[in-house]
């Protein structure tokens, strides 16, 4: 299995990086199990086959739960970026 792309420990929690470092990690296991799920096939290896999906179905649901988790977070962010915008600072007067 090669190594991350990303990672993921050099990141804060909740950080949209991180997100994305880890479903980058995900998805590259699951390719590795659907490599694997492959040979167990050719092999007629049918308690090997559905170990692999299994995995590769889990691991593919969490990458789904973050992509949810990474939408929610871009968007909270994009939000706080456009409210100072439409809205004007008031001024505030010094009371003696």
């Amino acid at each position: 299995m090669s190594a991350p792309s990303f990672h993921s420990d050099h990141f804060a929690y909740g950080d949209p990086d991180k997100l994305r470092a880890t479903i980058a990690e995900l998805m590259a296991a699951v390719a590795m199990r659907a490599n694997m799920a492959g040979d167990y096939a050719q092999l007629r290896d049918d308690a090997g086959l559905r170990y692999s999906l299994r995995c590769a179905a889990a691991e593919f649901s969490a990458a789904l739960n973050l992509l949810g988790d990474l939408t929610e977070q871009t968007e909270r962010e994009r939000q706080r970026q456009q409210v100072p915008a439409s809205r004007p600072h008031a001024k505030i007067e010094a009371r003696p």
